[in-house]
């Protein structure tokens, strides 16, 4: 290959504003020492990400780049895209001799667990490199993936290089821990499966990896043509290799941890080279019409052309789904039943799990135990992006108090978020509330007296409701409905419509100045209910408001007029005499103490006098 070029031009990746997926998709390419159109790669790397061939979209979690030089380090950076850091990189002088491992994860899903990342010797001067990946959302769990680019060439000599190389790898992952989760990618430059290194990677025994096309199968001839990801150029072009797309020379092995279908697993059917059609054997990609998008050759033409520009390799796609991730809730009615209400307590498990699609999950199976005030054992299956169960359990509600469970979720499924999972679960059975219109009695049925004068204007007055011997025990009282009292009695309204420890007031009033002395009753039903809880009742409770408007009183010495209405001295005498004559003549004044008929009759004149006159002396 042919060192870095100088790019005149270079087209920076769309943004995707990516969201956290947790559903996996890993990209695996050999970049060819970016020897080819550096516009084309990075409309190749997009079109990874929007490649629903398979029935989805999904951005790409891990690109795994083989034949990367260190100097083109910020290039290919640039190509996928600010949302992706780059692992762990080391060059042990592989540039001189084919290019080093690089690797990209989306740090919106993964982190990097530096410690794991190791460099194994595979000969011929390369490295294949080990990274760790931590998946967000989840505890402990991890991810190796490997990239490698083994030797190249068809003769024995160079089969046991890559043989050696294979060994390396694989001694590599026996020390992981058991049943580690493994990706191992890379260029392989397998010709068959009986090339030794894919026997010594797909051997039974410990590190045993698995080829998700079928491990063993062949891969040669046109009837395999959909397999194959090398090379998109019929003719060499530049740095890039030429010979038509013939060989599957990339490979994503799996342990078998990642094909099991629990947890982390491939989804069935994603594993494929992008853009091939099955239908360019031997050719070149963009050879006549492209059917990778057999609903859009336009789009699939346009991919062909970005693949054979880009590099002499396809890049291989997998999509993987993530374990489930329990979640759960209890309906919080059940944390205040009222007594004697008919119930259960309802728990919702719901798979929480980031997918693009259901399957990019896996199904959430989880048994739920309940021991205590509750008891009993459900088993519920909730696959990703579906509807949460439900499960049921009766409650004993007979006697006031608080109830208690402790509730054991255990999940059958491996690598599920927060289960196992114990917890407790507690609510209180609650009494009735409780109206009375006194507060230290039980009065649901209440009259209400109160009088006043004739003429004294709007006098207003207050009737209390209380919630009888409220405590924390015992519900709220949610005052619904006041019946609308008979006039001239007016409802102005509560002061509140839900009481505890506090009452409410009622508040009415009456206009003294548009009534005659007579007793006005108005029967005032009064509709309360407890909270909006299991168990609530409706009850009424009677009020009867009764008001005896008295009429007014006559005064015993009107000639007092010394103070007069205003206190008066008790004598009617001389002081009297001066108030009424300079008041003589005059309307509207306490002076008119009398007329022709023995009330006031509007003026000051001689009838007032003389009765001034005929109560001289002390008042009665």
């Amino acid at each position: 290959m042919q060192p870095l070029k100088t790019f005149i031009t270079f087209v920076v990746l769309t943004a995707m504003g990516t969201p956290a997926f947790s559903q996996i998709r890993v990209v695996s390419y050999n970049s060819a020492q970016f020897n080819g159109d550096p516009a084309a790669m990075t409309q190749v790397l997009q079109a990874a990400n929007d490649d629903d061939s398979h029935g989805f979209a999904a951005p790409a979690s891990v690109y795994l780049f083989q034949e990367v030089l260190e100097q083109e380090l910020s290039t290919l950076q640039k190509a996928v895209g600010p949302d992706y850091t780059m692992g762990t990189f080391t060059d042990q002088n592989d540039s001189s001799w084919g290019g080093a491992q690089a690797m990209f994860y989306l740090s919106t899903q993964f982190i990097e667990h530096t410690p794991s990342h190791n460099d194994i010797f595979t000969y011929a001067g390369r490295h294949a490199d080990r990274w760790g990946l931590n998946l967000l959302g989840y505890d402990n769990l991890r991810i190796y993936v490997y990239s490698m680019h083994l030797k190249a060439g068809s003769g024995s000599d160079n089969q046991e290089t890559r043989r050696k190389g294979a060994e390396n790898v694989r001694d590599d992952i026996n020390t992981l821990p058991i049943g580690s989760r493994i990706i191992m990618a890379g260029d392989m430059n397998f010709y068959s499966p009986g090339d030794a290194a894919y026997e010594w990677f797909t051997a039974a025994g410990d590190g045993q990896l698995i080829d998700p096309l079928g491990t063993g199968l062949s891969w040669s001839g046109e009837s395999n043509a959909l397999k194959h990801t090398q090379s998109p150029l019929l003719s060499q072009e530049g740095g890039l290799i030429g010979g038509g797309l013939d060989d599957r020379f990339d490979f994503q092995f799996l342990s078998p941890t990642m094909l099991d279908g629990d947890g982390v697993s491939l989804i069935e059917g994603t594993y494929r080279p992008l853009g091939n059609d099955g239908q360019h054997y031997n050719i070149a990609i963009n050879t006549g019409t492209n059917y990778y998008f057999p609903d859009d050759t336009v789009r699939g033409d346009l991919l062909a052309d970005q693949l054979k520009a880009a590099s002499d390799h396809v890049p291989l796609i997998a999509d993987y789904q993530v374990p489930a991730l329990l979640a759960w809730s209890m309906d919080p009615t059940a944390e205040r039943i009222i007594v004697g209400a008919s119930t259960s307590v309802d728990i919702s498990i719901s798979n929480d799990a980031v997918a693009v699609v259901p399957e990019g999950a896996d199904q959430l199976d989880v048994t739920i135990e309940v021991v205590g005030d509750l008891n009993g054992t459900e088993q519920v299956s909730v696959p990703a992006m579906s509807p949460p169960q439900i499960v049921s359990f009766p409650l004993d509600t007979m006697a006031v108090g608080p109830w208690q469970s402790t509730m054991t979720l255990t999940a059958s499924n491996e690598g599920v978020q927060d289960a196992p999972e114990v917890t407790e679960l507690a609510g209180e059975v609650i009494d009735h509330s409780n109206a009375s219109f006194l507060y230290a009695e039980d009065i649901d049925w209440y009259v209400y007296d109160i009088a006043f004068e004739a003429g004294t204007g709007v006098q207003s007055f207050n009737v209390w409701l209380f919630n009888y011997g409220f405590d924390g025990s015992q519900s709220l009282l949610e005052i619904d409905s006041v019946t609308t009292p008979d006039p001239p009695i007016v409802f102005n309204g509560v002061s509140t419509n839900v009481v505890g420890s506090i009452p409410a007031l009622m508040s009415f009033e009456i206009d003294t100045d548009a009534v005659t002395p007579d007793t006005y009753t108005s029967f005032l039903p009064i509709s309360v209910s407890d909270e909006d809880l299991l168990g609530e009742t409706t009850n009424i409770s009677m009020l009867t408001v009764r008001v005896e408007i008295t009429g007014s009183q006559a005064d015993p010495c009107p000639a007092d007029l010394a103070g007069g209405k205003a206190g008066g001295d008790g004598v009617v005498d001389v002081n009297d005499l001066l108030v009424m004559i300079a008041n003589w003549g005059l309307s509207d004044t306490p002076a008119d103490i009398t007329g022709p008929d023995g009330t006031p009759d509007g003026t000051v004149d001689i009838a007032d006098l003389l009765a001034l006159i005929a109560a001289w002396g002390p008042c009665p």
